[in-house]
């Protein structure tokens, strides 16, 4: 929805294999891969370290085109010196900063490389001046940078148009190591393909990582975790944090304070939410619109037994009248509701509140204690969390065909080194930049961030080519009649096969 990216932008700097969506699989559709692990990249201290062969650039310069929805906006490549000074804009936290910071020294000592950037204004996040400038100079062979970072679906965009590189097809390029997220490296390759990725260079990936807050006050308030057995966290690692469950719990909330006749976000309620969570709980349900099929191509998996059981769940639950309060019924109020249903949070009037990881900078001013969590998963037999990459405000990293020669041997060591450096600083930290939001801090959050959130992320392929607008879909069957899944989705399967047919003629072209 339009008033994400609002929010989105705002929160965004602070910031497996992938299921398989199998017909009548009520076990998990697949096995999620740590981003953690990976002890072949690292030294006897337990420092992630890059390959680089011994070569140095000296004098040598890289620099990343990256964008952002504000004509000024904090970086998440280079420190942000000025804006910090100047008290213009400053949301990492302090640790952050001097890490990037740090990451840049890191470059210049291993390769003699100096860091830069070229910052981008892009009102247009999708298809706006940031997919256009790459394009342009792409046919204009510019070497004014080595590296870019669009939104995911300029990311989709720009590799069919045949500007990008396939990262896999660079020899030396160490994107099977850990500080790149490999359950999102297996979602969006296919016959050998991958054109953009994502990991710890960047925090606005991390950011705009879908995950459920809730109210720690209002929780034990209502009684929950004697209900329950245990509060959201010991659920979490219990695999009790399922469907029936939350969904019930949302149930359990909702009060007319305001006493007019029905319940919105000025009352007490269990769900603060939006047509995005359509998106977040069925990808962490472990259902996608698009998943591989056996000859390695991407193939529709929307609708099938489960995915029809996930449906059902989530509409009897968006649907419901007394605990659920969409933000996208209050357009006619004001043009950003999400603030109007992250208010009733914020004023500890709201259980839970879904959104991205990044969120959590406009919930400063809240005075309850409140947790982070995962998604919840559809039910106790599936095996893992799943963490939606949500495509509408994430960027992501790739390199353009005009850098080429020696010029490309150093941009792929480079982003070696930065990526190593990266886990080592940035990604280590990052808990931080959530937790310094909180008026509670606790451990827990702290576990669920660095073990269940941001480990298990990843996107979907069909949300990002967006074939046959399946993905809006998606998000509408919020709205529509319950038991209409199956039908809505035949009325655009055949739109959405013929444009997905157009990406693997792509992919065959460039086997």
């Amino acid at each position: 929805m339009k008033t994400k990216i609002i929010s989105l932008l705002l929160a965004i700097f602070l910031i497996s294999a992938m299921l398989v969506a199998c017909g009548g699989n009520e076990e998990s559709s697949g096995v999620s891969e740590s981003v953690s692990g990976g002890s072949e990249f690292q030294n006897e201290k337990g420092e992630y370290v890059a390959d680089t062969g011994g070569r140095r650039y000296d004098g040598e310069t890289i620099t990343f085109l990256t964008c952002g929805g504000g004509p000024v906006y904090e970086s998440e490549i280079l420190p942000n010196i000025e804006t910090y000074e100047s008290g213009a804009l400053q949301t990492y936290p302090q640790i952050i900063n001097d890490d990037l910071k740090r990451r840049a020294e890191i470059l210049e000592t291993e390769l003699g490389v100096t860091l830069e950037e070229i910052q981008l204004y892009s009102p247009n996040w999708k298809n706006g001046e940031m997919c256009q400038t790459i394009l342009r100079d792409a046919l204009a062979s510019s070497e004014d940078y080595q590296v870019v970072v669009p939104c995911l679906y300029d990311g989709a965009t720009l590799a069919v148009e045949d500007v990008l590189y396939n990262l896999l097809s660079l020899e030396n390029l160490q994107i099977d190591a850990p500080w790149w997220n490999q359950d999102f490296n297996k979602s969006m390759t296919y016959a050998g393909q991958l054109y953009f990725s994502i990991g710890d260079i960047g925090l606005v990936n991390k950011a705009n990582t879908a995950s459920l807050f809730f109210n720690y006050e209002l929780w034990n308030k209502n009684g929950l975790t004697e209900k329950y057995g245990g509060n959201p966290y010991e659920l979490v690692r219990a695999g009790k944090w399922t469907h029936d469950l939350v969904f019930e719990a949302a149930r359990s909330m909702g009060k007319d304070i305001t006493n007019d006749g029905k319940v919105d976000y000025s009352d007490e309620y269990g769900w603060s939410g939006q047509f995005d969570d359509m998106w977040a709980i069925f990808f962490g349900s472990g259902e996608k619109i698009a998943s591989a099929d056996g000859d390695g191509y991407p193939t529709i998996t929307m609708y099938n037994e489960r995915s029809s059981k996930v449906m059902d769940s989530l509409q009897d639950f968006v649907q419901g009248e007394g605990y659920y309060v969409s933000a996208n019924d209050y357009f006619n109020v004001t043009s950003s509701p999400v603030d109007l249903t992250r208010g009733a949070f914020i004023d500890g009037r709201a259980l839970f509140f879904n959104d991205v990881v990044g969120t959590v900078a406009r919930l400063g001013d809240m005075e309850d204690h409140f947790g982070v969590v995962p998604e919840p998963k559809f039910n106790e037999a599936q095996e893992n969390y799943f963490s939606l990459v949500n495509p509408w405000g994430s960027t992501c990293f790739a390199i353009p065909i005009t850098v080429v020669g020696e010029k490309l041997n150093m941009t792929v060591d480079a982003l070696n080194v930065l990526g190593a450096a990266s886990k080592n600083t940035v990604a280590k930290d990052y808990q931080e930049t959530v937790l310094s939001y909180m008026k509670t801090r606790d451990d827990d959050s702290a576990d669920m961030i660095n073990n269940y959130i941001l480990p298990n992320r990843a996107c979907d392929i069909g949300m990002v080519y967006q074939w046959g607008e399946l993905d809006i879909l998606l998000q509408n069957m919020a709205k529509l009649n319950y038991g209409t899944f199956a039908s809505q989705f035949e009325a655009k399967k055949d739109a959405a096969e013929t444009a997905l047919q157009k990406t693997i003629d792509f992919y065959k072209k460039h086997e």
